[in-house]
């Protein structure tokens, strides 16, 4: 009963392990050997740091990238294809209206021929046999005048409802801008990639429409692609009027700034006067010009409401007057701002306003 009761006192404390070497006659860990389990858990522990990457990079490709430039397709079509794919804001084309209404009128009148037709056909059935305007079977064993005409109706119907739709969707294009209407219009002034003036499709602007979707930039995103457009190209190299053979590298900071290796080695800035800029660096710097306004029209109302409630020359009267003409002021700025400055829509402005 002894033995029993000091196991059990030994297993409560939690000395299983040194009562068991004690009855088996082990000597316990020497010092050593704890110093060296240390030094090996400390190494372990050394190299897993030495691995340890927390933002893991991917590796550079180092492969050459391939891009079509201007200078290394021949002249006519084939360049103003590639000048074309330069830039989505380039995608105009013609959707050619006059010739859909005409197509259109031409079809809907072939129906109304055929509908005369048909009317003619079921008013002389009526009379002679009108047993065969209801039944099928027997309108088709009688003749198969109504089934020939059927067949030339519904095959000339759908081509009309095909041309129909292909119109629709082309409605939806949008027109294209102004400045990028300029652009590619410039670039036919004065390099004139086609040697007919009947081929120049790009002074027909009333007929174009751009692939572009949701072209909706605002004041601002036009304000700032103008002063980047405009850049004087001083600080960069001088480079011949024709198209040389290598593409030479460009020195000027403000292009390498808002535009890609891949653009600079599309085009030629010097020599054709074309300037591709990075959409998404563009939109950065337009949003970092938004964000500061924001904050210098939520700062200085604030500052004057409290220089206006602090002032204890100012009666309670005048005080509250100053106060509304503030928020009053400066909401109509806010609403403005956010009109002129971004693409947020008129009950995204009213929200605003009046949050």
């Amino acid at each position: 009963m002894s033995l029993a009761q000091d196991e059990s006192d030994v297993m409560e404390k939690g000395q299983v392990s040194e009562a068991m070497g004690d009855a088996l006659g082990e000597d316990p860990a020497t010092d050593s050997q704890i110093t060296w389990s240390f030094l090996i858990g400390l190494t372990i522990m050394v190299k897993r740091l030495r691995n340890f990457r927390p933002f893991k990079t991917k590796p550079t490709w180092r492969g050459e990238i391939i891009v079509r430039a201007l200078y290394q397709c021949p002249e006519g079509y084939p360049r103003l294809a590639a000048l074309l794919d330069c830039d989505e804001n380039f995608m105009l084309y013609r959707r050619f209206g006059f010739l859909q209404a005409r197509i259109l009128l031409n079809k809907q009148d072939q129906l109304r021929e055929l509908e005369t037709m048909l009317d003619n056909l079921d008013q002389s059935h009526k009379h002679s046999d009108s047993i065969r305007l209801r039944s099928r079977e027997h309108d088709e064993a009688e003749g198969p005048e109504r089934s020939k005409l059927f067949r030339e109706i519904e095959e000339n119907f759908k081509q009309y409802t095909s041309l129909l739709a292909a119109a629709r969707d082309l409605a939806t294009f949008n027109r294209p801008p102004t400045r990028d209407f300029e652009s590619v219009r410039s670039y036919f002034d004065e390099e004139t990639p086609l040697s007919s003036k009947k081929e120049r499709y790009i002074y027909r602007r009333e007929d174009l429409i751009t692939l572009k979707p949701g072209r909706e930039n605002a004041w601002l995103d036009v304000l700032v692609e103008r002063f980047m457009q405009n850049i004087p190209l001083r600080f960069t190299t001088v480079r011949p009027t024709t198209f040389p053979s290598q593409p030479q590298p460009t020195k000027s900071l403000a292009l390498k700034l808002f535009t890609t290796q891949d653009l600079r080695a599309k085009v030629e800035f010097k020599s054709t006067g074309i300037k591709l800029f990075s959409r998404t660096r563009i939109d950065l710097l337009v949003s970092m010009v938004n964000v500061c306004i924001v904050v210098v029209q939520l700062v200085i109302p604030v500052y004057i409401l409290w220089q206006v409630t602090t002032d204890e020359k100012v009666n309670d009267g005048n005080s509250n007057s100053k106060i509304i003409g503030v928020l009053t002021t400066f909401t109509l700025i806010f609403s403005g701002t956010l009109s002129l400055f971004t693409r947020a829509k008129r009950h995204e402005i009213l929200a605003a306003a009046a949050a």
